[in-house]
């Protein structure tokens, strides 16, 4: 009997159990933020678009708040490039790098226009994307190291798509090496990457839907003396500040101190009133070796250029001052060329330009003292 009860009991209170078991379950449930809720619909009413006007210099990018990532500039950089666009749209990856919104998915939307530059490994061509100009870099057969390769081949070979893929595997790894770079380089001296493609080392079409590797840019203008010369006063000072501030970021750059090789007008260009560098396939973090013992005197001697001294077989500061000395050559000297500025201002540029051909590596002495100089500009006006 005893067993009897306790199994009525069973099935009398067995489904109010159950009952309560499911209403906190679905209470639970329901205090549990949504997290993805309305993502998807905020996104989907996100206009495809890709900048408001064309040449704009600086990525804008925007999510909903609650997507799994965004990336959101700082105040003094919403005031320099206006409202954020979003062109993540339809597309998964959505923006994986901060500001790279063209990946394998989407970057055979661009439509190229025409070829607007070339250097020994690679060519850039002029791209549209929803009315907004953009460059594209990447490999081709008509580049000198691809084309002296080819050339090369034996008859027998030049139809061979093994061998004739490995004419392009150089050249590629240096456009590789510029995307690599500026993944891990943050300042505005370079010219902002929008984004890339690596599907391959194949590089014979131009066709953007197959093409091997693949990178987009920003859109800048040629730089040249006449254009710095023909800059306001108070503009020729802004921009050395700002090339200070770039030189600086490469002597201390996360990869070390950065030396730029191939140091010419060609590889910088004018964006949105901003000196940028455009080639990054020659920048290495190399510094010269040196002796710091000589076997046959038995002393130690000094090997290093600009007085530096050998540190473990290494002329350490050597980078830095050599990218000084080609800045100074480069652009200082027609920047701030006495000339163009007021005679009151003699005494400060000449301290400032002194401190330039000693190739000083005070970056801070020389920014205030060209910070003093543009403030003694606008009192002066």
């Amino acid at each position: 009997m005893k067993r009897r009860e306790i199994l009525r009991c069973l099935m009398v209170f067995l489904p109010l159990l159950i009952y309560l078991y499911f209403a906190v379950m679905l209470e639970l449930i329901s205090n549990v933020p949504e997290q993805g809720k309305g993502v998807t619909s905020q996104t989907d009413t996100i206009q495809k678009t890709f900048f408001e006007k064309t040449n704009i210099s600086y990525l804008q990018q925007t999510k909903a708040p609650d997507a799994d990532f965004y990336w959101k500039p700082s105040l003094s950089e919403r005031k320099k490039y206006g409202k954020f666009m979003s062109v993540c749209k339809e597309y998964q990856s959505k923006c994986l790098y901060e500001n790279i919104v063209f990946t394998c998915e989407n970057i055979k939307s661009i439509k190229l226009q025409e070829k607007i530059g070339h250097g020994v490994t690679k060519q850039a061509f002029l791209g549209l994307f929803e009315g907004a100009e953009v460059v594209v870099k990447m490999v081709t057969r008509h580049q000198k190291e691809a084309r002296e390769c080819l050339d090369g081949l034996p008859n027998r070979d030049r139809s061979d798509n093994l061998k004739r893929s490995k004419c392009f595997v150089f050249p590629t790894m240096k456009l590789m090496k510029e995307i690599l770079l500026l993944h891990q380089l943050n300042h505005e001296g370079f010219l902002r990457l929008h984004g890339y493609c690596v599907r391959s080392e194949e590089s014979e079409s131009t066709d953007l839907s197959e093409h091997g590797v693949v990178a987009v840019f920003e859109r800048g203008t040629s730089l040249s003396i006449e254009k710095l010369k023909g800059l306001s006063k108070e503009d020729k000072i802004r921009q050395s500040m700002h090339l200070i501030s770039f030189f600086q970021y490469l002597a201390n750059s996360p990869l070390g101190s950065l030396r730029v090789r191939d140091f010419k007008m060609d590889h910088f260009l004018m964006v949105n009133s901003t000196i940028k560098m455009i080639d990054l396939d020659d920048i290495d973090n190399l510094e010269p070796s040196c002796d710091a013992y000589s076997i046959e005197s038995n002393t130690k001697r000094r090997s290093c250029e600009y007085n530096l001294t050998c540190e473990m077989g290494l002329c350490n500061g050597h980078n830095a001052k050599r990218n000084m000395e080609r800045a100074n050559e480069l652009f200082f000297r027609h920047l701030l060329t006495p000339e163009f500025f007021p005679r009151k201002c003699f005494k400060m540029l000449e301290d400032i330009n002194q401190r330039l051909r000693e190739l000083s590596v005070n970056y801070h002495g020389v920014l205030r003292s060209l910070k003093k100089l543009l403030d003694s500009l606008v009192y002066l006006h």
